[in-house]
């Protein structure tokens, strides 16, 4: 056995042969990859301007594009999370990515644009299958030393998935057609679908033993389990079980005004470069792409890695969220407000998605660590559907409004900023209030440095073996017992 890959997850026992946690990791990474893939191809310029001349669509048709996955992704979301709890949660997997692969197919051959939109649902809802079930198998398998940084190479290919998306549909679009763009898409995701469906599956943790126990303190749920002659019941019931759990639903609430500025930025942040200053488009649109994904890459990871590095208690990234939100706030504002050069604006711009996206990593892990493991699936799908209904979902349009009726750029874009206050609030707010980690205690708000401590047997080993002064410090560190 590999002494690096069991001893510091748990997971290896009753696992398949080709399972180690890098080959899960890189697995979900791709599957992130290629959904977040597709929203880029969609919005890009060779792909969605011949579907609006195809189909003879307006402006507000050809939005529904866009947010047209939404509707399958929110429902589904919560329903794949329940159905962990009676199938193997990766064949799930499989089962959502076929589905995806099933409606980019559709949308290749769509003859009319409302069996378009039908295959835009579907697909939203394969993809609700990844972004429920990735950061519940990344807990799971991630080194303990390790599982912020994790949380972050995960959540990186979002923005490149997206940005790549931009590339393959301007390349294959114009030369090929839009139809080959979403069939390519389909092809790239088959072996995948194969291997899912075909190969021995890896098991998610589910409730055992005393590591549920603190789910009998939580009213009406007594730690028995579901009952499954009545799955909406269960649900229901499932979710005021998350309600119960203070820190998890400010952290949910809080990212959703950083989502939904985000969606903003994205949406209208090149249009207000060019009328702001009057510059080429392109060199202004290549700008702003070019900024969001070198800031995400770099700040997504080094925000795990400051987090597993001073200790992961969820009070600490609780409050470190709340930093970062505090410093995109002020430097963005700043930019919208002084700055007098696009290039002034860009670098202030740049500062503060740095700081925004520094906290990406630490807000997936608490929303895993703060809810029972039998949970963690549903908490997954609820960030899911909170941030986009309460985010990126009413944000464009909001600022589109408010644009409208002040014709500012400057004024608009610092009403949208502002609202990243009430992140600030939230965060700042969690970080104090006590809640339960879920974490195994061995793992729960020690730094880098005692993990790896932590994890060295006598015989010089990689496992779970502490020393009785690493034990007291554990508990004195980060009572995460006790407060998070």
């Amino acid at each position: 056995m590999d002494p690096e890959v069991e001893p510091l997850t748990g997971m290896t026992a009753g696992q398949p042969a080709w399972y180690t946690p890098k080959r899960l990791l890189a697995l979900f990474c791709w599957l992130t990859f290629l959904i977040y893939l597709d929203q880029g191809v969609v919005a890009s310029n060779g792909v969605n301007r011949p579907i609006q001349a195809e189909f003879q669509l307006g402006n507000v048709e050809d939005g529904l594009l866009p947010t047209a996955f939404l509707a399958g992704l929110l429902i589904a979301s919560i329903v794949y999370s329940e159905l962990t709890t009676r199938y193997n949660a990766f064949r799930m997997t499989g089962f959502g990515f076929a589905v995806w692969v099933l409606g980019s197919v559709g949308c290749a051959v769509a003859p009319r644009f409302w069996v378009l939109i039908l295959c835009r649902v579907v697909m939203g809802a394969g993809e609700a299958s990844i972004i429920t079930l990735s950061n519940p198998f990344i807990d799971d398998v991630a080194p303990p030393a390790q599982k912020t940084l994790w949380f972050g190479i995960l959540n990186l290919f979002t923005t490149i998935g997206i940005a790549a998306g931009y590339i393959f549909g301007g390349v294959i679009g114009p030369p090929l057609g839009w139809r080959a763009a979403f069939l390519l898409q389909a092809v790239l995701g088959v072996p995948v679908v194969l291997w899912v469906f075909f190969a021995k599956p890896v098991s998610l943790k589910t409730v055992r033993g005393a590591e549920d126990s603190a789910v009998a303190n939580v009213p009406d749920h007594g730690g028995m389990p579901l009952d499954g002659k009545s799955w909406l019941g269960s649900l229901g019931r499932d979710i005021a079980i998350l309600g119960q759990h203070p820190v998890f639903v400010l952290n949910l609430i809080a990212y959703c005004p950083i989502q939904g500025a985000f969606g903003a930025y994205t949406f209208w942040g090149p249009k207000a470069g060019y009328e702001l200053f009057d510059l080429p488009q392109e060199f202004i649109d290549l700008t702003f792409g070019v900024v969001t994904i070198a800031t995400s890459v770099v700040a997504t990871l080094l925000g795990g890695l400051f987090i597993d590095m001073v200790g992961s208690s969820v009070r600490n990234a609780m409050a470190f969220c709340g930093f970062t939100a505090l410093v995109g706030l002020l430097v963005i504002e700043a930019g919208f407000l002084f700055a007098q050069s696009f290039f002034v604006l860009m670098l202030l711009f740049a500062l503060g998605e740095l700081a925004l996206f520094a906290g990406q990593a630490p807000c997936s892990a608490v929303q895993i660590w703060t809810v029972p493991t039998r949970l963690r699936p549903l908490a997954a799908g609820m960030g899911t559907v909170t941030s986009h209904l309460f985010g990126d979902v009413p944000t464009p349009p909001l600022t589109g409004w408010i644009q409208g009726i002040v014709n500012d750029w400057r004024v608009s874009m610092e009403l949208l900023t502002a609202t990243l206050a009430v992140s600030v609030v939230l965060y700042l707010a969690g970080g104090f209030l006590k809640g339960k980690d879920y974490r195994p205690e061995a793992e729960r708000g020690l730094s880098s440095a005692q993990r790896k401590s932590l994890g060295r047997s006598a015989d010089g080993e990689e496992g779970l073996i502490a020393t009785p002064g690493l034990q007291a410090g554990l508990l004195e560190n980060g009572e995460a017992q006790s407060d998070g």
